[in-house]
């Protein structure tokens, strides 16, 4: 998801005499972020303007793990000020504005005739790339995620809600409030394709004595599994979906704004134009008539929708 970063250059009267820009580094933890070892890279730049004090930079890769600082820099002789203290970036969807405008799709103006501003549209991204998450059941973000789920002795694979699978961390079957057995990475095969992970070790085999064991314990055993999941990119299926239900949202809240929103067809001359109505998409729409999102989106969509295994 793109990340938006606040910077403040509090006395810019007197920096921007020594400096051009602010430099921009990104890290996948706190930690990383404050040494600016491991994860920590710089990723860019914002110029300095005049009299101006604060700044939005919008990371298009950052996820929601993102960290960041900066420090002021002259592009000319390459002097450096200190480094911001590190913080988290705001996730704003999986599109940033810039990329949003590059699709020149709809009329991106109020109805005063105005320009919708970077932020207004920055939100709406935000409310679309939810409705993605929602329409699919997961999210493509690039998260870490814990999760609880029923133990299968049977099968010994674990379903996590979420797909893209990455790495898993920590593994721990619960038999009571006291009892659990964990596994380590050597011990689990991730099967990212099929939205799986299995416990391969031959450990696995004292749960033989699970019966006698959940006779004082749990009626069943509950596995907990902390994994990574996602992309630092999502897919350009998903970009292009969040971009086209952006343009239904605004287009909608344009209609409403002219309290035309209750207005299901309208005919000028020989033309008639009809409103999409909630529920004409794709499979996920019509089983959900609630799921007003546009055809084209849920088209793109609907691939990703996979059957949820308990």
């Amino acid at each position: 998801m793109a990340s938006l970063v606040k910077i403040g250059v509090p006395n810019i009267i007197s920096d921007i005499s020594a400096y051009t820009r602010v430099e921009i580094g990104r890290a996948n933890n706190e930690t990383d972020a404050t040494s600016r070892t491991g994860t920590w890279s710089s990723i860019g730049y914002q110029a300095l303007v005049a009299n101006v004090g604060t700044y939005d930079y919008t990371d298009n890769d950052g996820t929601s793990v993102s960290w960041y600082s900066y420090r002021l820099n002259n592009a000319n002789t390459g002097a450096n000020g200190s480094y911001s203290t590190p913080a988290p970036g705001r996730n704003f969807g999986y599109l940033g504005v810039d990329e949003f405008r590059e699709y020149e799709l709809g009329d991106l103006t109020n109805p005063d005739g105005t320009e919708l501003t970077d932020n207004k549209i920055r939100q709406v991204i935000k409310v679309a790339s939810s409705l993605v998450d929602s329409y699919v059941g997961y999210t493509f973000d690039h998260r870490s995620s814990t999760e609880k789920h029923r133990w299968d002795q049977k099968t010994r694979r674990i379903y996590p809600v979420h797909r893209s699978i990455i790495s898993v961390e920590n593994v721990r079957v619960y038999v009571s409030a006291q009892q659990s057995a964990a596994f380590t990475v050597n011990d689990i095969f991730i099967n990212s394709d099929r939205g799986y992970v299995e416990i391969t070790s031959l450990a696995n085999v004292t749960y033989s004595l699970f019966p006698a064991i959940v006779a004082l314990g749990m009626i069943e055993p509950v596995v907990e599994i902390t994994y990574t999941h996602g992309a630092s990119v999502p897919p350009q299926d998903i970009k292009d979906a969040t971009a086209l239900i952006t343009v239904e949202l605004l287009a909608r809240d344009s209609l409403a704004k002219q309290g035309l929103q209750a207005i299901s067809r309208l005919r000028v001359g020989e033309m008639e134009i009809y409103s999409n109505e909630a529920g004409q998409g794709g499979s996920r729409a019509k089983r959900d008539p609630s799921a007003a999102i546009p055809l084209a989106a849920t088209m793109l969509l609907d691939q990703y929708i996979r059957p949820v295994i308990k």
